[in-house]
């Protein structure tokens, strides 16, 4: 028994609704008894503008037939007050004094049909039918749409959320490749100062072409540059001068005051007003206005020489010069490394040879003669040469 109410309550729920509104009650009471006889539906019946209004204020009505004239007011405030409520609702108004002009009133208010009285029962039937089927069709219609708009909103979060996550790719895309680009300048950097300073074939030559190539890529500037000797002191390697004579007034400054900065940090970028605390008035005045770059270049945990370059701070040094310093210097460590070892072993070599160890295989002992050897004239040789800067 249970479960046939339940049945027979949502079978009810989902028939549609007619409200009947008119002020003569014989007519209410005709049109209630024939349509459920003849229509599957609820009907509901009301007297004047009011009641028809609590009725539909209480809840959904698929279909209204009203008077055009009722005690309290027109029939067609209630179809627009109903369409208010619900958009897919159907109205057919009655009238006992038809006209073009009040039929023609009635679709312009959104009425379906317009019916005068009096009417045969088969009449309103058809009609009422009509307008439920009609009613049937908008709702099916509307129902769509509300999905089609529900699709379109869940297609728009679905796009602006896809678009987010293509905003976020692209810019990881962006800083991997920045990242990348960054890498491959390094590597760009390193392998060009490397195969500039491996035509060197000493010392003297491997400080000439280390400047040469680094004057290249940070402009002109004055450039001392501090080896280490077997006590762990810097001694003076090379100076060149751009616009201040490295004297020693000049050099032994850098080597108490810069070198030592530049061996704790590794890297420094200074100008006057850092140097002000480090140095004696007598000092800075040689360095005044000079805008300095410095950088420490260790092999295996030790320091084996200092880099250091000044110049007037009206062209200062670029926030990319440091870092390109700190790049290379510990390429020139390595290089500076193998050169003085090689050095060594050749002097090793050259303290245990006797005269027969250049004899031929045809017995010959004498003695050759040393030729000197001529060496190549190599670009990164001007400084040595004291010619112009060919950059």
């Amino acid at each position: 028994m249970p479960a046939v109410m339940t049945e027979t309550k949502s079978r009810s729920a989902t028939l549609p609704r007619v409200l009947i509104v008119d002020d003569e009650p014989d007519l209410r009471e005709l049109i209630s008894d024939l349509l459920p006889r003849h229509l599957q539906c609820q009907v509901s019946t009301a007297s004047s503008i009011a009641e028809a209004r609590a009725v539909i204020a209480a809840g959904p009505i698929e279909v209204l037939v009203a008077d055009l004239n009722l005690p309290d007011g027109d029939g067609l405030s209630l179809l627009t007050a109903l369409h208010d409520r619900q958009p897919s609702s159907t109205g057919i108004i009655m009238t006992g004094q038809p006209s073009v002009g009040g039929a023609i009133n009635a679709l312009r208010g959104g009425a379906v049909d317009f019916i005068p009285k009096p009417f045969t029962a088969e009449q309103i039937i058809d009609r009422i039918r009509n307008a439920v089927d009609l009613q049937a069709e908008f709702a099916r219609r509307e129902r769509r749409l509300d999905r089609l708009h529900d699709a379109v909103g869940r297609l728009n979060r679905s796009r602006k959320m896809i678009s987010k996550k293509v905003d976020l790719l692209c810019n990881d895309l962006i800083g991997a490749y920045d990242e990348l680009s960054k890498q491959m300048e390094v590597v760009r950097y390193e392998e060009g100062f490397r195969k500039h300073i491996a035509k060197a074939d000493d010392l003297e030559q491997f400080l000439c072409h280390a400047m040469d190539w680094m004057l290249r890529q940070i402009g002109y500037a004055n450039v001392a540059v501090y080896l280490s000797s077997d006590d762990g002191a810097f001694q003076l390697g090379a100076y060149m001068k751009y616009t201040i004579v490295g004297d020693p007034a000049i050099t032994d400054v850098i080597k108490r005051v810069i070198v030592p900065m530049a061996s704790k940090a590794g890297i420094i970028r200074i100008d006057a007003k850092d140097l002000a605390d480090r140095m004696t008035p007598a000092e800075l005045a040689r360095f005044k206005g000079q805008d300095i770059i410095a950088a420490n270049c260790t092999y295996l945990g030790e320091s084996l020489a200092s880099l250091v370059f000044f110049r007037d701070s009206r062209s200062p040094f670029t926030d990319d010069d440091a870092p390109l310093l700190k790049q290379i210097a510990p390429i020139f460590a390595v290089e500076l490394a193998s050169i003085v070892r090689e050095a060594d072993d050749e002097a090793d070599e050259a303290e245990g040879q006797t005269p027969f160890d250049k004899a031929d295989f045809d017995g010959d002992t004498k003695e050759p003669e040393d030729k000197p050897r001529k060496r190549k004239t190599d670009p990164a040789d001007w400084w040595k040469r004291g010619e112009t800067p060919p950059f």
